[in-house]
């Protein structure tokens, strides 16, 4: 069965690129504009292996959806893409389910390889 990864960010451009590169890995893609679609999009279907979610989005902040969804039980790992890095690092010593933090701008080649692994691992 194929892995799903989920792809929240506000800017078209950046899920479009993450799209593009995790699809060619084989990857099942879903993607998100803000927080409460990537949320309403979790609650309603089978969690992703892996959420890429950028720190600031407009509607609900990818903060609280972490939150959401570590108060509801739901441990997939995450991924926070931001380019306040300081911020979203303090989620990630907050928060089991974080794994990475991705400082914008980033080495797509270099990510393409943390998500295979932080993917490979949620087996």
């Amino acid at each position: 069965m194929k892995k799903k990864v989920m792809i929240v960010d506000d800017q078209p451009g950046i899920r479009l690129l993450l799209e593009e590169v995790l699809k060619n890995e084989g990857y099942e893609i879903i993607t998100a504009e803000n927080g409460k679609q990537a949320l309403d999009k979790v609650l309603t279907t089978e969690p992703p292996d892996l959420i890429i979610i950028d720190y600031k989005l407009p509607i609900m902040d990818g903060s609280t959806v972490i939150k959401e969804l570590d108060a509801r039980g739901i441990k997939t790992s995450v991924i926070i893409m931001s380019g306040l890095a300081e911020e979203a690092i303090r989620e990630k010593d907050n928060f089991d389910m974080v794994k990475d933090v991705f400082a914008k701008p980033f080495n797509i080649e270099d990510a393409r390889e943390t998500i295979k692994k932080i993917v490979e691992a949620s087996d």
